[in-house]
This record gives C-alpha cells, sequence and structure tokens, in this order.
C-alpha cells in the first residue's frame, strides 16, 4: 500500500517539472546569465520579457558584423585624411600669392602634403567600396529562416556606483529554449553604430560603388567638395604663379 501511495504522488511532480512553461525557461535562462555578468545581481528587477520568432538576419552575420566593423574604421581613416588635407589646402592658399621663395615654397610644402593624403585617401576608399560589395553580395545570400526564439528582455539593477540603470537586452535562444546562443545590449552605441553601416552599406548602388573618389555616404556630400574641386584648382593657379612670375 505504501508503494502506491508514494506512486501516486510521484507522478505529479514529474508532470509539473516536465511541463515547465516557455516564459519559466526563459526567466531561469536570463537569471543565471544576468548572475555571472551583473555588478549586483542582488538587485536585478525583471521589468519587461517578450518571446517572440527569430530568424536569421544580416545583422547578426558574423561576416557583415565584421566587414562593417572595417567599413567604420576606414571612414574614420578618410575623416583624418580629408582633415589633414583640408588644412593643407586652406595653409597653400595663404602662401599661393606669395612673392618670396620662402612663400613659394611653404605653399609647394602644404600642396605635396595634400596630396599626399588625397592619394592615401583614394586608397582608403579603394578598399572600403570593396568592403560594401561584400556586405552587399553576402545580404543577397541570407533570408529570414527560423532559428529559434528571440527574447526582448528590460530590467533594472544597480550600478557599481550604487545607482539604479535599465538594461535593455536582445536575447536567441535555440529551438528547444536549452541554451542562449545570442545577446546583445540594445543600447551599445557601437553595435547601433555598426547597423547603420550595415544599413548604408546596403543604400549603395552599384554605380556608385564602381565610381571614382570616395562614398559620399560614408564621407557626406559637402566634406568631399573641397578635396575633388578646390585642391586641383588651387594646384593648378600655384604652378601658374610659379611658372609665370618666377621665369
Amino acid at each position: 500500500m505504501k508503494r502506491i501511495i508514494l506512486f501516486v504522488v510521484t507522478i505529479p511532480l514529474i508532470l509539473f517539472t516536465g511541463c515547465q512553461s516557455r516564459e519559466d525557461k526563459v526567466a531561469k535562462l536570463i537569471r543565471d546569465d544576468m548572475f555571472k555578468t551583473l555588478y549586483d545581481f542582488s538587485s536585478f528587477e525583471p521589468i519587461e520579457t517578450i518571446i517572440d520568432s527569430a530568424f536569421t538576419s544580416i545583422y547578426r552575420d558574423s561576416f557583415i558584423i565584421e566587414k562593417a566593423g572595417l567599413i567604420g574604421y576606414y571612414a574614420e581613416e578618410l575623416a583624418k585624411y580629408r582633415e589633414k588635407a583640408n588644412d593643407a589646402i586652406s595653409t597653400a592658399e595663404i602662401w599661393s600669392d606669395s612673392y618670396s621663395s620662402y612663400g613659394r615654397s611653404k605653399c609647394k610644402e602644404a600642396l605635396k602634403e595634400a596630396e599626399t593624403c588625397v592619394e592615401q585617401m583614394k586608397v582608403l576608399s579603394s578598399q572600403a567600396k570593396e568592403l560594401l560589395k561584400l556586405i552587399k553580395e553576402r545580404s543577397e545570400e541570407i533570408s529570414p529562416l527560423f532559428c529559434g526564439w528571440q527574447v526582448k528582455h528590460k530590467f533594472r539593477c544597480k550600478s557599481k556606483g550604487g545607482n539604479f540603470d535599465l538594461g535593455n537586452y536582445l536575447y536567441l535562444f535555440d529551438e528547444s529554449m536549452k541554451d542562449i546562443i545570442y545577446k546583445e545590449d540594445l543600447d551599445d552605441e557601437s553595435l547601433i553604430k555598426l547597423r547603420k553601416q550595415i544599413e548604408s552599406a546596403l543604400e549603395y548602388t552599384e554605380e556608385e560603388l564602381e565610381s571614382e573618389g570616395e562614398p559620399e555616404k560614408m564621407a557626406g556630400k559637402k566634406a568631399a567638395v573641397r578635396d575633388i574641386k578646390v585642391y586641383p584648382k588651387l594646384q593648378k593657379n600655384s604652378k601658374n604663379n610659379i611658372s609665370h612670375k618666377y621665369k
């Protein structure tokens, strides 16, 4: 009789543990992850959890993310060389009407520096365009296929300073909801910037990527105008000044 009672009592326990809800599974895995990462886990307070189907995305593709990160680097380098070139052009403009040998020398020196910067920008632009092409090609290969479950999780917790901060994370779980396969901070500025780089890459046309010069969406039209138009004009004027006035 005792064995029968034990059997009857055990069945509900097995059923209860085996029928853990999807929400319960998510909550446990997220709490386990937060325990490993939060500075003060005891202050962790879930606010909102939204579960939805997850599909493959270009914004989570490792190849595309890597190339987008490199494009960000090239954009920064282009900005540096553009600033140097424009500074050198401004210096050359100051000395372009000088009648002294010193002034002519300073003008030539500035023009040489500008020319070097512009040439380096051409190399960087060409490399950046190749990356943009790779992103576009890879994006065309990716179609939205079901890959598990997506969970947007908002919470609050204490920072090192003791103040409460709000967190906003995206989790991806496998189809059985046993493991976290991807996680990102939706408020991370670097990830937001990467997404913008990817979006910008997809906006380019084939004609734009095959054209000469710096990609306008990376530099902005105003930034590129001075490099392309003013510098050659000044170079021509300077040569004319030197050849006509100082023979």
